[in-house]
């Protein structure tokens, strides 16, 4: 076996089969799809003597799946004399063997401890062999299809083999090695059916016919129109082989023995003899095939390979400093990478708040935005206000005029009535405008704490005292806001307007109602009349003040001196915190996040580096 199979060629190709063994050591192909074959057939097919004669090791046999895990077989081939070595390793467990006798218990028992005695488990049993007698070959095995159920096996038993081979077989990196009995009708194979369905072109499945030698008599040309691509093509074809029978397993005949046998019938066989001269039968062909079938698949997805591991370091890269890196252990550090935090924090809450958008944001995180929304909003309220009472103000006047009246003589007009009016109309605007300070309050709360979340995410405990400390801010600026409004709204009832900016307001207000030709009182009032005027004027000069006021009250206090009373408040915590490691303490799912990503990256990164030495 050894002659057959140590090659200069082999020794070439090495390197390629170690690198992506290497890389699947690592745990890449959790990252990415590897370049591998998969072996799958119907229960029954001799897929596991296909594998045994290739592997020159005793695989576990019997009734019902003898494949619960699937199995990888990562086969070396050693100088001559070298002793056999093999080393079995699932999950943390890793065993030594030292003979090919070993193995199957050793199978038997790795199954067990990861599907039960009769369940199936997608995960991974690795068995490493070294032997002159091994071809340089890595090959998956995956659990027989079977139909029924047998004895306490799960009763979708079934579609959880067919489940567990199409996670393998529809990767475009995964060469299907179907195995397939020769005195079965191949239409009838569901092995061949599923990849049929993963590549439907073909060119990826290279299929392999077993038992020639329990075919019925005279059925051999059946079996040609198959390796002829004349029945299912396959753009790899299909090769011939004959394992192990019964007999030979009972008398346990040696695989060398067995290989010999395998010669002899082709040879003598006059239907299946051209086949060896044209490669397509015996296990020598067809570990030849197999390896260079691997390799150069190897070869075709490794620069997709090297892209696919630098776009993934880049995005885990990302990743981890959005989630920043992980809590110092000495306090000097942790205060120092605390107070740059809440800085960057203070700092975008500044740059929202003042409009100086460096970043691409949501939209409903600009505050700037938001200010001018609402100071629009308050211009329209402010707005339909002055129709109003332009409309009204002959209403206002005469209702006035005539529940007012006392001992002054017609065509006089009482000031106090005036005044009465502007103050009841500008008093109707003071409740809209603490609605709006406690929406805008409430609005820059929520961008704060939604900041807050983002910056600090996986802190829960400093999330809690970072809001904290923005409610309590908000409401103090809140307060301060409605104070300052109140304050302006109490001015307001003075009636005040310099003589000057009223005079010339009061001549514009008369000139346009001259022009417009029109009694606003609809009769020959003039005393009301030129209240109506009057109130027009005074209520437009009331309005332009309020229209800017309000506005600049909310920036001042919930923009300008918020942003600045926080920074002031959260540049404290990290100084005058008493349990620093409390507030510092990490969410535990943030942390597992961390450490997984960094475990991905180290992974990704080892890979790189092994495809930047091959």
């Amino acid at each position: 076996m050894a002659s057959l199979l140590y090659t200069d060629f082999e020794n070439k190709i090495r390197p390629y089969i170690d690198l992506i063994d290497s890389m699947r050591d690592l745990g890449l192909a959790q990252d990415l799809p590897l370049p591998v074959i998969a072996v799958i057939g119907d229960q029954s097919s001799g897929k596991s003597s296909v594998l045994e004669m290739l592997s020159e090791v005793a695989l576990p046999r019997g009734t019902g799946i003898v494949t619960r895990c699937p199995l990888e077989l990562k086969l070396k081939n050693a100088e001559n004399g070298s002793p056999w070595n093999g080393q079995l390793h699932y999950r943390d467990y890793s065993v030594t063997l030292n003979s090919p006798l070993q193995v199957e218990e050793e199978i038997k028992k790795a199954q067990e401890k990861l599907a039960g005695r009769t369940g199936l488990s997608s995960e991974l049993i690795s068995l490493e062999v070294e032997s002159s007698c091994a071809p340089n070959l890595t090959l998956i095995d995956l659990p027989g299809i079977i139909r029924v159920p047998i004895g306490d096996q799960p009763q979708d038993i079934g579609l959880m083999i067919k489940n567990l081979i199409k996670s393998y077989i529809k990767k475009e990196e995964t060469i299907i090695l179907v195995v397939i009995a020769c005195n079965v009708d191949i239409a009838t194979t569901e092995a061949l059916q599923m990849a049929q369905e993963a590549d439907p072109k073909g060119e990826r499945t290279l299929g392999v016919l077993t038992k020639p030698d329990l075919i019925d008599y005279n059925t051999e040309q059946d079996v040609l129109k198959i390796i002829n691509n004349k029945m299912v093509h396959l753009q790899k074809g299909y090769m011939l082989i004959k394992c192990r029978g019964q007999h030979d397993v009972i008398e346990n005949t040696s695989l060398a023995n067995a290989l010999e046998k395998e010669t002899e019938f082709f040879c003598k066989n006059i239907h299946f003899r051209p086949l060896l001269n044209k490669k397509l039968a015996s296990f020598h062909h067809l570990s030849t095939r197999l390896t260079t079938e691997l390799v150069v698949q190897i070869r075709k997805c490794l620069p997709c390979i090297h892209e696919k591991i630098g776009s993934r370091i880049n995005e885990i890269t990302k990743q981890l400093n959005k989630l920043g890196g992980a809590v110092p252990e000495d306090t000097k550090t942790r205060v120092h990478n605390l107070t740059c935090k809440i800085l960057v924090y203070c700092e975008e809450l500044t740059n929202l708040a003042m409009g100086d958008y460096k970043n691409e944001y949501n939209p409903e995180l600009k505050l700037h935005h938001y200010a001018r929304e609402k100071s629009a909003e308050w211009y329209t309220k402010l707005d339909i206000a002055r129709i109003k009472l332009n409309e009204n103000a002959a209403n206002l006047a005469k209702h006035h005029d005539k529940h007012s009246k006392g001992r002054e003589l017609p065509g006089f007009t009482k000031y106090r009535v005036f005044e009465a009016i502007i103050r009841d109309q500008i008093q109707e605007l003071f409740e809209p405008s603490l609605e709006m300070v406690n929406e805008f309050s409430a609005k820059v709360e929520t961008v704060c704490n939604t900041l807050a979340c983002q910056h600090f995410n996986g802190f829960p405990v400093l999330i809690s005292e970072i809001q904290f400390k923005i409610a309590e801010i908000c409401l103090k600026m809140e307060r301060e806001a409605e104070q300052m409004i109140r304050t302006n709204f109490q001015m307001e009832g003075m009636v005040y307007a310099p003589d000057e900016m009223y005079s010339y307001k009061l001549s514009e207000f008369q000139s346009l109602s001259q022009q417009r030709g029109t009694n606003p009182t609809g009769n020959s009032n003039v005393a009301v009349q030129t209240m109506v005027v009057h109130l027009q004027t005074y209520y437009q000069i009331a309005i332009d003040r309020l229209i800017q006021m309000v506005p600049m009250v909310l920036r001042y206090y919930l923009l300008q001196e918020l942003s600045a009373q926080m920074k002031v408040e959260l540049a404290q915590l990290s100084f005058h915190c008493k349990d620093l490691d409390a507030l510092l303490r990490e969410d535990d799912d943030t942390a597992e996040e961390r450490r997984a990503l960094k475990d991905n990256l180290d992974r990704l990164t080892k890979a790189r580096n092994l495809l930047m030495n091959h």
